[in-house]
């Protein structure tokens, strides 16, 4: 079969013109690469961000490492990587295993290396590389800093001291964009370099970010601790006004949704460290701490003295004696004393800097016209804040129609853009489905015209089924009647012989015309011929396959 098939291309391929041929060749291979693209295209992989930002160094060895993994990658610039969606966290936990990435930065592993007839100039900047490596290192560890560069200058020995130029350094740092530095970081970063390098005082430190922004100045960074201690105040201040506003802005969007009320809140807090000692007295509350009663009474007759008054009547005899004379007494005395207490209140308190002094609360809510609703949620926007208006706190809450133009604009642009690609990959499926289409119509048509041109040359490899049925028909008209007969008791032996050769011969004479229809070919003109005579006459079709079943159970048999 393969051998008549080849003959068969053969002799067609050389009944065909050149233009034919080329057109052939042509669709043929614009249909196998048109196939390759699309399967290509179809089982590429997304690609997502592995790593980002990435020096020179570290890109080179991680692209070495995925290489001898056989790990897919993108290089999109000089920093950053992109491997398969599905294996992001698998490249990640594979190359932190192998120590990367790591820094450029070379610190004091320099000197692991071999040394050997170097000199001493070398050595010394070598010791500089490294010193500074290793403080790269050091500060980008800080969660604030997302790449650091440090450059110490060491000017070379003079022989008078007042001749000595200092030691300077200068340290540029790109911050991250979800955190910053406060003074207190960078006087920490500006005192590390300087205890680190021999000879460099803080003062003689420069720091800046990566926009040119100047981060240490003499006047505040080396006025003591007051700078740390207000940036540290102020951030406390932040944090809970953070802290307030979110409180808020989660209870509105609760109650009227989301994006339809702005919270902001500001707090004062008093830093002063107080000790406060009162004395409170209250006379309308009394109590009897302490009572004496003395009382005396005499009665009684005695002698009263009498005379004249003055020396003589005192002196002993023979001084003559005055005569005393004889009365009766009455003698009583009381004395009582009471002592009250009074009710006293001693109170001492310390106050902790820190207490808030003030909040003041702006809310703002979309399109909210009902004066009773707004009510309603001031008072719970004051409970929610713990606003206390008798220490001067203030709430504002207000209505407006927010301006939503910017934010609706974004939303369209994004799904036009998601509408754009998913037409597009329709389009391109769609287009490409059409193109091979086309194709492929194109080339049955070519194929068509050849097989017409070439109907002498083209033979059939395999004869259909109903072609093969009427061919072994006709070979089993020729056998006997007990044979016929042995097909099936429902058929009379002797009527196949008179019947059947002549049902034969309309098959064979209707086999490339039928009648009544306009020529068509020679498949097609079979198929219609036995589709005709199986309606016409099914017990005609019926026999020869019996009588074929019977051949071929003799040629097995």
């Amino acid at each position: 079969m393969a051998n008549q098939l080849q003959e068969q291309i053969s002799v067609v391929w050389k009944k065909t013109s050149l233009a034919q041929r080329i057109t052939l060749i042509a669709l043929i291979v614009a249909a196998i690469i048109i196939t390759v693209v699309l399967v290509g295209w179809a089982q590429k992989p997304s690609y997502a961000v592995a790593y980002s930002g990435l020096s020179d160094d570290d890109a080179s060895q991680i692209i070495g490492k995925m290489d001898e993994k056989g790990i897919g990658y993108q290089l999109k610039g000089t920093g950053t990587i992109l491997v398969p969606s599905d294996q992001v966290y698998e490249v990640r936990l594979a190359m932190a295993s192998e120590g990367l990435p790591q820094s450029s930065a070379a610190g004091y592993e320099l000197f692991s290396q071999n040394t050997l007839g170097m000199t001493e100039f070398s050595q010394k900047v070598n010791y500089q590389r490294a010193l500074e490596g290793e403080l790269e290192r050091t500060i980008a560890s800080l969660d604030a800093v997302d790449s650091v560069s440090v450059n110490v200058v060491t000017p070379e020995k003079s022989l008078l001291s007042s001749d000595q130029a200092p030691t300077t350094a200068s340290v540029v740092i790109k911050e991250k964009s979800e955190g910053y530095l406060n003074a207190g970081q960078v006087k920490a970063i500006t005192n590390l370099v300087a205890n680190s390098v021999e000879g460099l005082k803080p003062e003689n430190v420069v720091v800046v970010d990566s926009n040119g922004n100047l981060l240490t100045t003499q006047a505040s960074d080396y006025a003591g601790d007051s700078v740390i201690q207000s940036d540290s105040q102020r951030s406390a201040e932040i944090a809970a006004a953070n802290e307030i506003r979110d409180k808020v802005q989660t209870m509105l969007d609760a109650i009227l949704g989301p994006n339809r009320a702005a919270v902001q809140a500001n707090v004062t807090m008093d830093w002063s460290q107080k000790e406060v000692t009162l004395s409170v007295y209250d006379p309308t509350q009394v109590a009897v701490r302490s009572s004496e009663k003395i009382s005396e009474d005499y009665l009684g007759t005695g002698e009263q003295a009498s005379g004249v008054p003055g020396a003589e009547s005192n002196l002993p005899t023979p001084v003559a004696t005055i005569a005393a004379e004889t009365t009766t007494g009455n003698y009583n005395r009381t004395d009582e004393t009471i002592n009250y207490e009074i009710s006293q209140t001693n109170t001492h308190e310390i106050y902790s800097p820190g207490e808030i002094k003030k909040i003041s609360l702006a809310v703002m809510v979309d399109q909210v016209s009902d004066s009773a609703q707004l009510e309603m949620i001031k008072s719970a926007v004051i409970a929610a804040a713990g606003i206390d208006m008798s220490r001067g706190d203030t709430v504002s809450v207000n209505t407006m129609e927010f301006d939503r133009s910017y934010f609706q604009e974004q939303a369209d642009t994004m799904e036009k853009d998601a509408k754009n690609d998913l037409y597009m990959k329709i389009g391109v499926g769609i287009g490409s489905a059409l193109v091979l289409f086309i194709l492929f119509g194109y080339f049955s048509k070519v194929m068509k015209k050849l097989r017409m041109s070439s109907r002498a040359a083209w033979k059939p490899i395999l004869a259909p089924v109903a072609v093969a049925a009427l061919q072994q028909g006709q070979q089993g008209i020729q056998t006997s009647a007990p044979r016929q007969a042995a097909i099936g008791d429902s058929t009379p032996a002797q009527a196949l012989p008179k019947e059947t050769p002549k049902k034969i011969e309309m098959i064979e004479n209707n086999s490339h015309v039928v009648q009544g229809a306009k020529s068509y070919p020679e498949d097609e003109q079979r198929a219609r011929t036995i589709s005709k005579l199986t309606e016409e006459n099914p017990a005609t079709i019926a026999e020869i396959i019996q009588i074929w079943l019977s051949e071929d159970e003799k040629n097995r048999g």
